[in-house]
């Protein structure tokens, strides 16, 4: 695989239907796409046995290993890999990175229930809690996804491009391509797939009836997946990028000088993006909403992880969201919701430095003038 072919293993196109509706990623298969950003080519860079001896060159191999004689091999000359700053990690393939990310990061992830609400913790503190959405709030709403069809003939080919890997939406507004950003492109890739698993939690537990399962009107113009509706996958995804990225943004100023503008861009397109899932018909804004402050909150964690020093930890404001027909019947607007305040009043939790998140923030740094 080459540069975006490789992030095409993200991507339902080429059979990986998993990011494709979020229907299901199926863990370790959402991985694959992270094969591509090291131009691994076919079945033998997946394998992971790019320059494997044939059966002909282990004949060889027995036929010319005598020369090295048969001295035993001295132990005091086997020198220690570097355990202590993960540098190891770079000796490993990146699907095997992305495992190590992914455990690093769902360890500390966990949830409690309660009647009509999900608490999403960090370590054993609240994170964000989520409420459900009464069913007369969701016939509310049925009037932005009808008013919002006129855009489907516009917003087609957007809508159905950002079924897969959502990372070639955002590069252009940062001017990345593959080969110089391998690294930064791994990240993103990490960071929409830490949402598939973190969003199925709730949309597991609260089980919201989609759009056209409560109007035959709605008529998607994808096929609506197979989970539920609230919070939205997609907008938990494109919010999470933008964060991650402007963060990004903010650490490399010399870079960006135009860094604002920049990050404008970057929410706008996370707001286009969860927006185009009620063009579709297959999203309520109240998930748009809820998945974005979810997003938000995974891109906060993963850069606090990264960037904080050893031995301490960042303090986050728990969120809540709950909303309701009287005060929560809105559409969805970024600005809206970088605007409100849905701090859990006096809840907060820690996050701690993370050896290889840091190390994976740093290197993809490093692709920065």
């Amino acid at each position: 695989m080459s540069g975006y072919n490789g992030l095409n293993g993200l991507n339902g196109l080429n059979g990986l239907n998993g990011l494709n509706g979020l229907n299901g990623l199926n863990g370790l298969n959402g991985l694959n796409g992270l094969n591509g950003l090291n131009g691994l080519n076919g079945l033998n860079g997946l394998n992971g046995l790019v320059g494997y001896p044939s059966s002909e060159s282990q004949t060889t191999g027995f036929g010319i290993r005598h020369v090295a004689g048969h001295d035993p091999i001295d132990p005091a000359g086997i020198s220690p890999e570097d355990t202590k700053n993960d540098a190891q990690l770079s000796l490993w393939s990146d699907q095997v990175r992305g495992w190590i990310y992914i455990a690093e990061f769902l360890k500390n992830y966990s949830w409690a229930t309660a009647e009509g609400e999900v608490t999403l913790r960090w370590g054993s503190r609240p994170m964000l809690t989520l409420g459900t959405p009464a069913p007369e709030l969701l016939v509310s709403q049925l009037r932005f996804l009808t008013s919002y069809m006129d855009l489907r003939p516009d917003r087609g080919a957007e809508i159905v491009g950002q079924m897969g890997a959502l990372a070639p939406h955002y590069a252009f507004i940062l001017g990345l391509t593959p080969a110089r950003n391998p690294k930064l492109f791994e990240l993103i890739d990490l960071v929409q797939l830490l949402c598939t698993h973190c969003v199925m939690i709730p949309k597991h537990y609260l089980t919201v009836r989609r759009p056209d399962q409560i109007d035959g009107r709605i008529m998607p113009m994808i096929q609506t997946p197979s989970h539920g509706s609230f919070p939205s996958g997609h907008a938990t995804q494109a919010m999470a990028i933008a964060a991650l990225l402007a963060a990004v943004v903010d650490e490399k100023p010399a870079h960006y000088p135009d860094g604002e503008a920049r990050k404008k861009l970057l929410f706008k397109q996370a707001e286009r993006i969860a927006a185009n899932r009620t063009v579709a018909g297959v999203h309520y804004p109240i998930d748009s909403w809820a998945g974005a402050m979810l997003g938000r909150e995974i891109a906060g964690i993963v850069v606090d992880a990264a960037t904080t020093p050893k031995n301490r930890s960042a303090v986050r404001a728990a969120q809540a969201y709950a909303p309701t027909l009287a005060a929560g019947d809105v559409d969805y607007f970024v600005d809206d919701l970088m605007a409100a305040d849905h701090a859990d009043a006096a809840k907060t939790y820690k996050v701690a430095h993370s050896g290889p998140l840091a190390w994976l923030w740093t290197e993809a740094m490093k692709e920065f003038l």
